[in-house]
């Protein structure tokens, strides 16, 4: 194998493997910017053959080659590689063959059947290795223990995206572009050092669990196979389809164990069957006992239907089709069938005092309806009785009072006509003394052209066509109007000449007839109220008719429905006896009622069908109360289940609506205070939300009022596998089991992201006063000065300076090595201000004295409560936070100290946004 470097992994001096990496790709942030990043695309250009000794320029220039000629010296080298492991295999088979034969003659000279199993066993020891794996055989037998194997010598393209991987573990996209590859070259080590490298990292990825698991189905064993498996459905328990494939491949493995089988079968849904999507597990399972032992459906249906999964009236519905069609001896045991007809006793007898208490009181409510109907009625014909005396009596005296207005009026008229005449027959005899005067003084003065024998018309006869128009108008008009203006028109007509000797008649003439149409307005104002108040009466009368009308059809639909219900009974038993099948879509409550009169039988076969049916109810209705409460449950949470776009983990980020729909469905099931089912909902919200800390410090908060080793664990999971480069929740952890009194993991934890991301000033301050408050003083003033020498930037260096001198005074109590500490400062950098304020400080105050942190916190609080602005009390609370670091002995108050300026922070932001909005509006 000469021209292959056998050493691997390579050494950091050895450039075996260049990387292209796209323009695209984003480097790792720092804390305050992490974010999930999007691997970016990288090329593998191959193995440049760099010898040691030479420097990387020298590799640039002597030794460029292109990407193809690389690749064919590669496949090259692995093709002599080949020839010669495969002349070596060759050889190895013809020893094996030989001695195989050697084996053989020897067997055949033995006589005692011990010797003979002595060789038999030799013979199997030295057996041709079997022709499916060859290659894997070979490799034990020929490598040394020195020397790898052609299955642990990657090739050129492997080593190109082991360094892209290596280089950035974050590179999703690299990671499986290695698994395609060392899959396709089929090498057992390199498969197995790929897929255990990228599951530690990606343990939320099931379906590569699959294909790691078949590699090794294929390579190795079944044993080996199911061992993948095992791990697997430890890192990602929730996951449905990854137990389906399990599920599958130990039905295929121990076909006929039937305690294999069971046993894979109740694992699953021990682990995963309260999770929505886990009806499919629950269903196979479910047939499988069927075909297996029909005694152990009914317990697991039992078990089946009281999750809440999706589909479940559908699987309730077969449930129900199940008990109708199967022997009741193939559901229950003789001991179960007793139970079962006990219980259906007691509660048919139950249910018969139900039932005839129920009748007893609905027998009374109709009694009592009918009697106060009767009453009703009675009170309604009595009220209708007093109504029409009432009613006659008002018309009675109605009629007499017109008659008497009539009488009344046609005397005022028939007065009023003798005045009218006597009036006429007195303006009769003035006209006639006017006209005898007229005509004298004519025939004393007459004008000329005017004929004296021509007589001036009598106006009598038109008086009288007047007086009959106005009747006949006064007639028409009720209100008088038309008889006023026509006694107007009367009166010109009357006295068209000489009008001015006769006003004093026409007032008095019209205030008689004003005082008549006025009466006539009343009579007929009288009349509309009669006729109203009749109405009024009527309306009454038919309403209180109505009601009584209405209260008998009530009763009547009573007695309707009942019968009708008596019908629908009576129809309920012929469709049991003619159609079983109509019987299933029907609820348990129509079921029949069943005698239980009748003896417990000795035997499944002395069962009477009246008592199937009875053990048939029974099942049904101990399982309607949990039916009826898992469908409520179902309805409360669909939307939620509805808005699961992506239940399965990726790298890619969710929408915010998804969040935002997690966040919500997680609240709900957290205020029902059920404990497994809130767990279970975490879980499976944090195999897709994997890279959110937010969700993770959410479940953390709420298992650790509940059980701290699980939370521990929750905490691990977390920052050592999926946000190793998220410092808050590694802070978190640290303060959590420095509460519990577990520093080594505190330590722990601080020691992790300070490796991944280091140089942040939070982590530091915190593993100083871890330390500090352990009372390992000298470790945490280490701890400072550390940070000290590996700082970069003048200011960072000023910061840590000044903490270091402030933890050497207050907390290691040490002036003088304070004092000497700032010279030598001061003389490394003799133009900086700060150190010689600082230096000004300690001699001013020299004091050694730990300031009082409960009057410190008191000030804080004090200002963060004022009605300062909010950019302000940020700030304040950011002080408070590194006092505590620095000073705080309780790990709790800095904890909640977190929370409260993660708050006001929160506050700033969102008073930046909204000042920002409002100048954007106003441009």
């Amino acid at each position: 194998s000469s021209g292959i470097n056998a050493e691997w992994p390579l050494r950091p001096g050895d450039e075996a493997a260049e990387i292209v990496v796209d323009t695209n790709d984003v480097p790792l942030k720092r804390s305050s910017e992490l974010s999930i990043e999007h691997p970016a695309k990288r090329t593998c250009v191959g193995d440049t053959g760099v010898d040691e000794n030479k420097t990387e320029n020298d590799v640039v220039v002597e030794e460029i080659k292109t990407v193809e000629e690389i690749k064919q010296e590669i496949k090259a080298e692995n093709d002599v590689v080949h020839d010669e492991v495969k002349a070596e295999n060759d050889a190895d088979n013809k020893m094996v063959t030989d001695k195989e034969d050697v084996v053989i003659e020897d067997i055949k000279k033995e006589e005692t059947d011990e010797n003979v199993e002595k060789k038999e066993a030799e013979v199997v020891e030295v057996a041709v290795p079997e022709k499916e794996k060859p290659e894997m055989i070979v490799l034990d037998d020929i490598n040394d223990e020195d020397t790898p194997g052609p299955d642990e010598i990657p090739t050129a393209e492997e080593r190109g995206f082991w360094k892209a991987v290596d280089d950035n573990p974050n590179d999703f996209a690299s990671w499986t572009y290695l698994l395609q590859v060392v899959e396709k070259n089929g090498k057992l080590k390199q498969i197995q050092k790929a897929f255990t490298s990228f599951l530690a990292l990606y343990p939320y990825c099931y379906g590569y669990w699959k294909k790691y698991a078949d590699q090794m189905k294929k390579l190795i064993s079944n044993e080996a196979a199911f061992e993948v498996f095992n791990d697997a459905v430890v890192a990602i328990p929730l996951s449905v389809d990854l137990w389906t494939y399990f599920i599958h491949f130990i039905a295929e493995w121990k076909e006929g164990d039937e305690s294999e089988i069971r046993m894979i079968y109740r694992r699953a849904v021990e682990a995963c069957g309260q999770e929505y999507r886990s009806d499919k597990i629950w269903e196979a399972y479910v047939e499988w006992e069927k075909q297996t032992d029909k005694y152990k459906v009914l317990g697991l249906y039992k078990e089946f239907l009281g999750c809440i999964v999706q589909r479940h009236q559908y699987h309730f519905d077969k449930f129900r089709e199940w008990i109708f069609f199967t022997p009741v001896k193939d559901m229950v045991t003789m001991e179960d069938i007793k139970v079962l007809l006990a219980k259906h006793k007691e509660e048919a007898e139950r249910r018969r005092k139900e039932t005839e208490l129920k009748r007893l009181e609905e027998e009374e409510l109709a009694r009592q309806l009918a009697v106060a109907a009767e009453e009703q009625r009675k009170i309604v014909e009595e009220e209708r009785l007093a109504a029409d005396a009432i009613r006659e009596e008002k018309l009675k005296e109605e009629e007499k009072r017109r008659e008497e207005e009539r009488l009344k009026e046609e005397g005022q008229r028939a007065a009023l006509e003798a005045a009218n005449k006597e009036e006429d027959v007195e303006m009769e005899g003035a006209e006639e003394d006017v006209k005898m005067d007229d005509v004298k003084m004519d025939e004393s003065t007459p004008e000329p052209g005017v004929d004296e024998s021509t007589p001036e018309p009598a106006p009598v006869v038109t008086e009288e066509k007047e007086e009959e128009k106005e009747e006949e108008e006064a007639k028409e008009d009720k209100k008088g109007r038309k008889s006023k203006r026509g006694a107007s028109k009367r009166a010109p007509a009357k006295r068209t000449s000489r009008r001015s000797r006769k006003d004093t008649e026409e007032e008095e003439k019209e205030a008689s007839e004003t005082k008549e149409e006025e009466k006539v307005e009343v009579v007929e104002d009288k009349e509309e109220a009669r006729k109203e108040e009749n109405a009024a009466v009527e309306m009454e009368t038919a309403a209180e008719q109505e009601n009584v009308v209405a209260k008998e059809e009530e009763k009547e639909n009573v007695v309707a429905k009942e019968e009708e219900k008596e019908e629908l009974k009576e129809e309920n038993v012929v469709s049991v006896e003619k159609d079983p099948e109509e019987q299933v879509e029907k609820m348990t409550e129509d079921f029949t009622k069943v005698d239980m009169e009748e003896p417990l039988p000795d035997s499944v076969d002395a069962l009477t069908d009246r008592q199937e049916a009875a053990v048939r109810e029974q099942i049904l209705l101990d399982m309607a109360p949990v039916h009826e409460q898992i469908l409520a449950e179902l309805e409360e949470v669909s939307c939620f289940e509805e808005g699961i776009k992506r239940p399965y983990f990726h790298v890619k980020e969710l929408e915010r609506i998804q969040l935002k729909n997690w966040k919500n469905y997680l609240n709900l099931i957290i205020e029902k205070k059920d404990t497994a089912r809130t767990i279970i909902l975490f879980e499976r919200c944090l195999i897709a939300c994997a890279f959110y800390e937010g969700f993770w410090i959410k479940y953390v908060g709420f298992m650790a009022e509940i059980d701290e080793e699980e939370t521990s664990k929750i905490y691990r999971r977390a920052c050592m596998i999926h946000l190793v480069k998220k410092p808050q929740i590694h802070l978190n952890w640290a303060a959590f089991e420095e509460k519990r009194g577990h520093l080594e993991v505190a330590r722990e934890a601080l020691d992790h992201i300070e490796t991944n991301l280091a140089g942040l000033i939070a982590v530091t301050l915190r593993r100083a006063g871890l330390e500090r408050r352990s009372g390992n003083m000298q470790q945490g003033a280490d701890i400072l000065k550390g940070a000290i020498d590996t700082c970069r930037g003048r200011e960072t260096r000023d910061y840590w300076i000044m903490k270091y001198v402030a933890y050497m005074q207050f907390n290691m109590c040490d002036l003088e090595k304070t004092r000497e500490y700032l010279k030598e400062q001061v003389e490394r950098a003799q133009r900086n201000k700060r150190l010689y304020m600082k230096m000004l400080e300690v001699e001013r105050c020299p004091t050694t004295v730990t300031p009082d942190v409960p009057n410190v916190i008191e000030v804080f609080q004090r200002a963060l409560t004022s009605s300062l602005s909010v950019e302000d009390k940020a700030g304040f609370s950011h002080r408070r936070l590194t006092f505590l670091e620095e000073f705080g002995t309780d790990v709790g108050m800095i904890i909640d100290a977190y929370d409260d300026h993660n708050r006001n922070y929160k506050s700033l932001l969102e008073e930046k946004k909204r000042e920002r909005e409002s100048s954007s509006h106003s441009n």
